[in-house]
């Protein structure tokens, strides 16, 4: 009864296959270390690692708080939920594949032999440990933040999941930047910072509830989270530039697809610029020290990169080096915050 109910959730969200391979027999293969990495894509975690070291050097750098259990706990519930996201989008991948050789030969599932219901056990697994963290956050800091974590829960979910997942429409870059580089970022800081960001307050006599909002606070957080939403939405282009040919025999219709190559790639060196942008601005109304000038240094090693990608988009030859570019940024940009910090 159990498995009939899930075969026909399985098809209102699109999978038609759940736990089948109806073109080839499959002996599946046991689940290892090295295929749950790949899985979760480890590497990729990156995304939302660096959103949340930034978060907490700037809300130390500006508010000169730090609350170490809670950013503990969040540290955990993101890296959960983050592999989580990640496996339901290849296992979505491979039960919604057009393409065989994509299916079987290029997605880790197909190509590991892998039970697919172990990869559903995997995501719910992760998720619920993600919300038993996600849950005593709530109770240690405000009860607002379960309505944040909710939206964050919702769109990272349906990123890759349903009939008309977003990352199938040219939404992906949009939900991905804003989601992981300013959500991230800001929980970062309103673990320590709640109670002068957003708090709530209950009137059970009257049956009521005072929200208090920080407006202008929040607003100087999005604007320092700016470089890392261009980043990762830039991150999530030059994918879509690399897989442009396989995503549309497979029917994934991404940004890409509607503004075309060309335009795509303009976009792409108009993302990687921002960063350089808000370093710009911030050094000349002295947020950063002087020696912030340093970074200018690795302008050219930067671009260099952005160049690379764009002259020849490919997954397994040039899309390194966006990541080589995230990395290089944001390294420095630590640096340049514990520099601030201590002088």
């Amino acid at each position: 009864m159990i498995n009939t109910r899930w075969k026909q959730l399985m098809h209102i969200v699109g999978i038609s296959d759940y736990g089948e391979t109806p073109t080839q027999a499959v002996s599946y293969q046991p689940m290892t270390l090295p295929v749950f990495l790949e899985l979760v894509e480890i590497k990729t975690k990156l995304a939302s690692l660096f959103p949340f070291i930034i978060g907490v050097l700037f809300s130390y750098l500006t508010y000169h708080t730090l609350n170490g259990l809670n950013l503990f706990i969040f540290f955990l519930a993101m890296l959960m939920f983050d592999m989580a996201t990640t496996a339901i989008n290849n296992t979505m991948d491979y039960h919604k594949a057009l393409d065989m050789t994509y299916k079987y030969e290029e997605n880790v599932i197909g190509r590991a032999h892998l039970n697919p219901r172990i990869a559903h056990q995997i995501i719910f697994g992760l998720i619920g440990v993600s919300v038993i963290f996600s849950l005593i956050l709530v109770y240690r800091t405000d009860f607002l933040l379960l309505v944040l974590g909710g939206l964050c829960y919702i769109v990272g979910i349906f990123y890759t999941f349903g009939p008309l997942p977003l990352s199938r429409m040219p939404l992906g870059e949009i939900f991905s930047g804003v989601t992981m580089g300013f959500g991230i970022f800001f929980l970062a800081v309103y673990m320590s910072y709640y109670p002068e960001l957003l708090t709530s307050q209950f009137d059970w006599e009257r049956g009521s509830v005072t929200v208090f909002f920080a407006f202008l606070p929040t607003l100087r957080i999005f604007w320092h989270s700016i470089p890392l939403v261009a980043q990762i939405s830039n991150i999530m282009l030059a994918n879509n530039l690399s897989d442009v040919d396989t995503d549309i025999r497979n029917e994934r219709f991404t940004l890409v697809y509607y503004i075309g190559v060309p335009q795509a790639k303009m976009l792409y060196w108009f993302l990687a610029s921002i960063p350089w942008f808000y370093l710009t601005v911030e050094i000349l109304v002295g947020y950063y020290p002087i020696f912030a000038l340093l970074m200018y240094f690795l302008l050219p090693i930067y671009f260099k990169k952005v160049r690379k990608l764009t002259a020849y988009p490919s997954k397994s030859e040039t899309f390194i080096e966006t990541i080589k570019t995230f990395v290089l940024f944001n390294v420095a940009w630590i640096v340049l915050l514990v520099l601030s910090i201590f002088f």
